[in-house]
């Protein structure tokens, strides 16, 4: 592995001083283990900003990503490749970009899938560095989808109670089911499904009333399912079913509630403040309020996220609290961590206009020397030694050279056992002043203009930014639901575990919201590093590289298996036709690995090889990778939302995004491919069947990679096709056949050979050089009664023996390479085009992933705009080279 340093980083350090009191083995260990921490294993982190967070089936999601490396955070000389996995509202991998990552930046998109699934779509960004240090540092995020040629089905559903019985949990409902026009389903039947991961814990028919309205109720068993929800379906017509899903709650008893002293230990007869936390299986905040029994005045209630606290001081080891939830009767009992008799408390006060954070340490006892040392992402910025003195002590930590983001503060005896750890967050004057100033009126298709300058106090400050300009009346600025730069580079990251709606942190500097913040704090304990791996000087494990460019590893073997074995050699491979060549060498083990290879999209690349003993009577196989997240947990709304001002407009904004489209972006429906390869004129000449109404090439779609069986390649690519995935299985249902009541599921055929869905299931999408779907009734024919409900036809790599196979020492692959981003549609109306003469209703009006400003930290930029918006909503993001980070949001009108 090439080792890399941050040694220009550490240099930041000097920075930040740190008081030492005191140097004898325990504080020099500790500093010793944090420089070397930041040198050899520097922590990246990614974000991603979209260019909105609500879309419409079909759509384009935009995203400019940003990747830094270090204590202080500047952008990544690390990492150059950056995964972005993009998953359905049910988890289900859709595809994969690979993004070019250059001086800690990148772009790329995603389309989502024209007949996909409606719901919370999830979207994760790492680097093959990160994965060392855990998925706590990946960035994750979701967004909104919703079908805007529908709005037939938009239920409404009210939780009157939910209650625990005999070990099951109870739902009793109301429910309205009305159109996106507001008219009942009068009279209609619905098919109503409970499901957990892949479980169905319940089903029924509902039967609406006159005014589309039923009242019903139900029971499940009470699991802690990491997700559960409701799947609501309704036959539109008998050709088309619509299918709603939203978070299905949970009882009291499946709540995990937890109380925690501050500091994480208290001791009696010392005023204590204990935090709670109370959250569902799933992550999502529980509303709760109780008290503590025999105490007066003890009565609490949860606030923002499911967060709380209360201050007492406690007069025996063990007390319980009683806990009740809002939505029914029931109560539970909580045992209080037991008050120690002897040792330590800590209280902390971080008054944002103070220039010091002030730490109050008593106890009982005399727990003899103590040391206390501060850091934020493991640069030291404090560290003295104490002990009580009539069981207190006090210190004052400085915050003047602190840098934004999580401190911590932790309390060793002076053999280094730990005794306290606080988090306190740290919000420094280190954000860049981001002003933007626009030119042009809002009359329709008119030239705008955006002068951007970025500072540090007087100071400009050149920096890289993102920028997006939406119609203020189809997109709302929904930065306080799922964050914002500064939430999750400073905070969430840092943190394991859900934030609820971490940007509402971030919205002012409040003293009610520094106080939630501070909840976040208090009831989100994690550590970087831990006190025993810092004396023990243990590090993370480093079995992942850092990625300077793509990398092909495979493996070299006899082609007859001798005693000598493989005694070495050298390597070769050509990448595409002639856009690399590189060389290399392997030992008698036969592997071998290609690294910091550059170029775009999947391309073949030739890889040749000649052994010391065995000369080229060896065999080739490379390694094809293999997607970190297959899948992840549902995640579902609480209810389903209709942005109206958004679905208005969607049949403009396809429109103009078909016409826009690049040629390689084309809709599958009705596509023929024509052979051009050798393989593929022989694929052509063995579908005895003829071409489908539409065909897919698993290697020319985008992301492939990250597919792990066929139907995830078909779902939401043709139209009138749904594909459902369950487990180990899946079924699908083409569009005039099957029903509510019926499925019927189509032919299937796998080399020309009928199979079932379950085999074709078991298929690596990395062997399948075609797969065409055949709709049309007069196409379907030839097949006879069996194609009745249309046919799913897949075609091998394999079927017509010319797979992928090393001859003589020569292997030829299709491999992945970077994502080629495309470049944003923004029309030009100065200019008379075709493109120009349709009607533009665009939600987003300009998107901008990569803009530099220059040494005065300006820049300029210019669009049009649509036909239809009349309010602008423009959000900046971005950062400096010293990762300080900046951020604005503005409304015109």
């Amino acid at each position: 592995m090439p080792r890399f340093t941050l040694r220009a980083i550490l240099a930041v350090l000097c920075l930040f001083p740190f008081c030492l009191k005191a140097q004898d083995d325990l504080p020099t260990q500790i500093q010793n283990y944090l420089s070397a921490y930041q040198e050899e294993f520097p922590v990246e982190k990614a974000y991603l900003h979209l260019d909105k967070h609500t879309f419409t089936l079909g759509e384009d999601i935009w995203f400019s990503a940003y990747l830094v490396a270090g204590g202080t955070q500047v952008p990544s000389p690390l990492s150059k490749t950056l995964y972005v996995d993009f998953f359905d509202g049910d988890g289900l991998l859709l595809s994969q970009r690979i993004i070019e990552i250059e001086n800690g930046r990148g772009a790329g998109e995603f389309q989502i899938p024209r007949y996909g699934k409606t719901g919370l779509y999830q979207i994760k960004a790492y680097t093959s560095w990160m994965r060392n240090f855990g998925e706590t540092y990946f960035f994750d995020q979701y967004i909104q989808v919703v079908d805007g040629a529908g709005g037939s089905f938009l239920p409404q559903i009210e939780f009157k109670s939910v209650s625990s019985e005999a070990g099951k949990a109870k739902y009793e409902v109301e429910l309205v089911a009305v159109s996106a026009t507001g008219e009942p389903l009068a009279n209609q039947v619905l098919q109503l499904s409970a499901i957990a991961g892949q479980e169905q814990l319940y089903q029924q028919q509902v039967q609406l009333n006159g005014q589309g309205q039923a009242s019903f109720s139900f029971s499940i068993p009470e699991k802690d399912h990491p997700e559960q929800h409701l799947e609501l379906s309704y036959e539109e017509n008998p050709d088309y079913i619509v299918t709603q899903k939203i978070q299905l709650p949970y009882t009291l008893n499946q709540v995990d509630i937890q109380f925690l002293p501050e500091g994480g230990n208290w001791v009696q007869g010392k005023k204590a403040t204990l935090a709670f936390r109370a959250i569902y299986p799933d992550g999502s905040p529980a509303q709760i309020s109780g008290l503590i029994e025999g105490v007066e005045e003890s009565s609490f209630e949860s606030q923002f996220g499911g967060l709380g606290k209360i201050t007492f001081t406690p007069e025996k080891a063990n007390y319980t609290a009683l806990v009740k939830s809002p939505n029914s009767n029931a109560e539970r009992r909580i045992s209080l961590p037991a008050a120690a008799e002897t040792g330590l408390s800590i209280q902390v006060q971080n008054n944002p206009d103070a220039s010091f954070i002030s730490v109050f340490i008593q106890g009982n006892g005399d727990p003899g020397e103590l040391l206390l040392f501060s850091h934020i992402r493991g640069l030291l910025n404090y560290m003295i030694q104490g002990k009580l003195t009539n069981g207190v002590w006090g210190v004052r930590i400085p915050k003047q050279n602190l840098p934004s983001g999580i401190n911590t503060v932790t309390v060793l005896k002076k053999d280094g056992t730990p005794l306290l750890e606080r988090l306190i967050f740290v919000q420094n004057g280190d954000r860049l002043n981001l002003n933007v100033e626009s030119k042009g009126n809002l009359s329709p298709r008119s030239k705008f203009q955006l002068e951007l300058k970025s500072s540090s106090g007087d100071t400009p400050a050149p920096g890289s930014f993102s920028i997006a300009v939406a119609d203020a009346d189809q997109v709302k600025d929904e930065s306080l639901i799922h964050g914002t730069i500064f939430s999750h580079l400073l905070l969430t990251s840092d943190l394991q575990g859900k934030v609820y709606q971490p940007g509402y942190y971030f919205q002012n500097q409040e003293p009610a919201t520094l106080e939630q913040l501070d909840l976040v704090m208090m009831t989100h304990g994690w550590r970087r590093f831990t006190v025993p791996e810092i004396l023990e000087e243990e590090f993370p494990e480093n079995g992942f590289y850092i990625e300077q460019g793509i990398t092909i590893t495979g493996q070299v073997k006899e082609q007859i298996e001798t005693k000598k074995g493989l005694g070495g050699g050298k390597i070769s491979a050509l990448i595409g036709d002639g856009i690399e060549l590189v060389g290399s060498e392997y030992g008698p083990d036969g592997k071998f690995v290609f690294s910091g290879l550059n170029y775009q999209d999947s391309v073949s690349v030739t890889i040749t090889a000649e052994d010391q003993r065995a000369k080229n009577y060896i065999d080739l196989s490379v390694e094809q990778p293999k997607p970190v997240f297959p899948s992840l947990s549902g995640r579902y709304p609480e209810k389903i939302i209709w942005p109206e001002e958004l679905v208005a407009t969607y049949q403009a904004r396809t429109l103009m995004q078909q016409i826009t489209a690049e040629d390689g972006i084309t809709d599958l429906e009705g596509v023929t491919i024509e052979a051009q390869t050798l393989q593929e004129e022989a694929t052509t000449a063995r579908k005895f069947y003829g071409e489908g109404d539409a065909s897919i090439e698993p290697d020319k779609i985008p992301g492939s990679v990250g597919f792990t069986n066929i139907f995830q390649m078909i779902q939401g690519r043709v139209a009138g096709v749904r594909v459902s995935i369950n487990g180990n299985g899946a079924s699908v249902q083409i569009r005039g056949v099957g029903s509510i009541q019926a499925g019927t599921e189509p032919l299937y055929l796998l080399d020309n050979v009928p199979v079932d869905a379950s085999l074709l299931f078991t298929i690596n999408p990395r062997d399948v050089q075609s797969i065409d779907v055949f709709k049309d009734p007069a196409r379907t024919a030839i097949f006879g009664s069996q194609g009745a409900n249309g046919v799913i036809a897949v075609y091998t790599k394999t079927g017509a023996g010319i797979s992928y196979q090393s001859v003589g020492g020569t292997l030829v692959v299709q491999y992945g390479g970077y994502h080629a981003s495309r470049e944003f549609y923004s029309p030009k109306y100065d200019q008379v085009t075709p493109q120009t003469a349709i009607t533009d209703q665009r939600a987003t009006l300009f998107w901008n992933p990569l803009v530099e400003t220059d040494a005065n930290g300006q820049a300029s930029l210019e669009f049009f705009n649509s036909d239809l918006a009349k309010r602008h909503l423009i959000i900046i993001e971005g950062m400096d080279s010293l990762g300080r980070l900046g951020r604005t949001v503005k409304l015109i009108e």
